[in-house]
C-alpha cells in the first residue's frame, strides 16, 4: 500500500495540487457529460474561488444536480404520502356515511355500492376498486392508527401502510395489533414492500391467538378457482387451494413435463440413428424434429410442457395426447356446447305426447325433455299453426339468440361506466323494464353485471338508452355519465 505525501507548501499551492488530483480522478472515470440545462442551471458556490478545469466543473455540477433531484424526490414522496392519507380519510368517511345511512333503512350494501360508483365515475376508476379502497381505508384508520399516523405525517408510503394492514388484519385483539404495529413500524423505514411483507407476516404469525391448524381448517372453506383475461387472447386460471395440494400439483406437472421432454429427446435420438443408417434400412426415415418443418411441440420449454400437461389432464384425464392414443382414444368430454330443444307443452304435462326435438338434430325421450325443462331458466312461448306447423308469433320476455349475438358483439362487457366484466358473466337487462312496457329489442337491451344490474333496480341510479346503444347514467347526486359501446373496428387506417 503506497502513501502519498502532501507537499509542505503554501495554501494556494496545496489547493492547486488538490485540484490536480481531482482532475486526474475525474479524467480516469471518463466523465464527459453533454452540456445542457441539467448542468447549466447549477450554481457552484465555490466557482469563483478557484478556476477549475472544465471536466472537474462538469463533474461537480452534475453531482450537485443529482443531489438536488434526490432531495426533490424525497420531498415529493413525503407529499404524496400525505395526500394519500387525505384520500384514505375521505374514503373511510365515505364508508362511514354509507353505513350510517344503511342503519336507517335496509340495503346497506347497496348504499355503499351506489356511493362507490359515484366516487369512481368522478375520477374515472372502477367502482369495485373504489369500494375495496373504502374498506381498506376504514381498516387502516380504525385498526392501525399508528400506521395511519405515519402515513399522514409522510413518514410511511401508502404501499408500506397497506402491507402492514394486510398482514396484521388477522390479529383480532387490539393488544396484539398494537404490539404488531410497534415492532413492524420500527423496521418499515429500512425495508422495501416485498421484504416488509415477509417480516410483517412472520411477526403476525407469532402474535396470533389461534394455531395454524385451526386457521387452515377455516381457510380451506374459501378454496376457489378464478379466471382473469389478459392480453393477446390469453387467460390466467387461478386457484386458491391448500399449500400441500398446490405444491403437489406443481411437482406432478413438473414430473410429467420432464417425462414428456425425455420422451421427445429419445425420439429425436432414435430418429438420428435411423438417418445415419444404424437401424434397419427397411424402416422409413422420419422427418427431422428440429428442422424447419418440425412441429412446435418438439421445442417446448419446461413451463410450456407443464401447462400442456395441466390442460391435457383436466380436459382429457391424461397427461399427454400419446396416453390418450394408448388408451384407445377414450377421453372425458369436459367442454360441452349449449343444447337447444323444442318441447310441445303436452309433453311437459302428459306421458304420451309429441316428441321433443334437439334443435336441428333428432327427437329425445319425454322424460329427458321434462328434466331439462325443469332446470331451464329461459322459456320462449312459440305459437304455431296447428296444420302447417309454421311459427305464427313468439312472445318472449327474454331476447332471441340473434339479439344476444348482436348485444354480445356491441357491448363486449358490462355497460356501467368503467366496468369490464365480460358479457358472458352479465345479465341482459331491459333499460326500460319489461313489466313497464319496455320492448325486448336491441335498442332497449344492454349487458349489466349482476352487481350493477342490482344497483340499477334498487338505488337512485338511473339509465337511459340512446341511439347506437349509448347508455346515459344519472347518479344519485345528479351527475351524468355516458357509456358508449366499444368500437367495432380496432385498426389504424393506412396512409398512402
Amino acid at each position: 500500500m503506497s502513501t502519498k505525501v502532501i507537499p509542505d507548501s503554501e495554501p494556494d499551492e496545496f489547493e492547486a495540487w488538490l485540484w490536480a488530483e481531482r482532475v486526474a480522478i475525474a479524467e480516469s472515470w471518463g466523465f464527459e457529460p453533454e452540456p445542457g440545462p441539467e448542468t447549466g442551471d447549477i450554481v457552484d458556490p465555490a466557482a469563483d474561488a478557484i478556476d477549475r478545469p472544465p471536466a472537474v466543473a462538469r463533474f461537480i455540477g452534475a453531482q450537485l444536480h443529482r443531489e438536488q433531484l434526490l432531495g426533490q424526490w424525497e420531498q415529493a414522496a413525503t407529499e404524496v404520502a400525505r395526500w394519500q392519507a387525505v384520500q384514505a380519510r375521505i374514503l373511510a368517511e365515505s364508508l362511514d356515511l354509507c353505513l350510517a345511512d344503511g342503519d336507517s333503512r335496509p340495503g346497506t350494501t347497496l348504499s355503499v355500492r351506489s356511493f362507490a360508483a359515484e366516487l369512481a365515475c368522478a375520477v374515472r376508476m372502477s367502482d369495485r376498486t373504489v369500494e375495496q379502497h373504502m374498506n381498506d381505508a376504514q381498516v387502516l384508520r380504525d385498526r392501525f392508527g399508528a400506521t395511519f399516523g405515519a402515513l399522514r405525517d409522510g413518514i410511511l408510503p401508502r404501499a408500506h401502510a397497506q402491507v402492514i394492514a394486510d398482514e396484521g388484519i388477522r390479529l383480532s385483539d387490539d393488544t396484539g395489533r398494537a404490539e404488531y404495529e410497534r415492532i413492524v413500524l420500527d423496521l418499515a423505514a429500512q425495508l422495501t414492500t416485498g421484504r416488509l411483507r415477509a417480516v410483517a407476516k412472520a411477526v403476525a404469525e407469532q402474535l396470533m391467538a389461534t394455531t395454524l391448524d385451526d386457521r387452515h381448517a377455516d381457510a380451506r372453506t374459501r378454496r376457489r378457482v378464478h379466471l382473469r383475461d389478459v392480453d393477446d387472447g390469453m387467460t390466467e386460471l387461478w386457484a386458491l387451494l391448500p399449500t400441500a395440494l398446490a405444491r403437489g400439483i406443481e411437482d406432478r406437472l413438473t414430473r410429467f413435463a420432464h417425462a414428456v421432454r425425455d420422451a421427445e429427446r429419445e425420439a429425436i435420438s432414435d430418429d438420428a440413428h435411423l438417418r445415419s443408417g444404424v437401424e434397419s434400412k427397411s424402416q422409413p426415415e422420419s422427418a427431422d424434429p428440429t428442422g424447419p418443418d418440425a412441429s412446435p411441440q418438439a421445442n417446448r420449454t419446461l413451463d410450456q410442457l407443464r401447462v400442456d400437461a395441466f390442460c391435457d389432464l383436466l380436459l382429457t384425464g391424461h397427461a399427454s395426447t400419446a396416453a390418450i392414443d394408448r388408451d384407445g382414444g377414450a377421453r372425458v368430454d369436459a367442454i360441452r356446447g349449449v343444447v337447444q330443444i323444442t318441447v310441445p307443452v303436452q309433453t311437459l304435462t302428459e306421458g304420451t305426447c309429441p316428441a321433443a326435438y334437439l334443435a336441428d338434430r333428432c327427437p329425445i325421450d319425454s322424460e329427458s325433455a321434462r328434466r331439462i325443462a325443469a332446470a331451464a331458466s329461459i322459456w320462449h312461448h312459440v305459437i304455431t299453426d296447428p296444420l302447417s306447423g309454421d311459427v305464427v308469433a313468439v312472445h318472449r320476455r327474454f331476447p332471441s339468440e340473434a339479439q344476444r349475438r348482436h348485444l354480445r358483439a356491441r357491448d363486449e362487457h358490462c355497460r356501467f361506466p368503467g366496468c369490464r366484466i365480460p358479457v358472458w358473466r352479465c345479465d341482459v337487462d331491459h333499460t326500460v323494464d319489461h313489466q313497464h312496457g319496455g320492448a325486448t329489442s336491441v335498442c332497449n337491451l344492454a349487458h349489466l353485471c349482476r352487481r350493477h344490474h342490482t344497483m340499477k333496480h334498487n338505488t337512485a341510479w338511473r339509465v337511459e338508452q340512446h341511439e347506437a346503444g349509448v347508455l346515459v347514467w344519472t347518479s344519485p347526486l345528479g351527475r351524468i355519465y355516458a357509456d358508449r359501446p366499444s368500437p367495432t373496428l380496432r385498426f389504424m387506417p393506412t396512409r398512402a
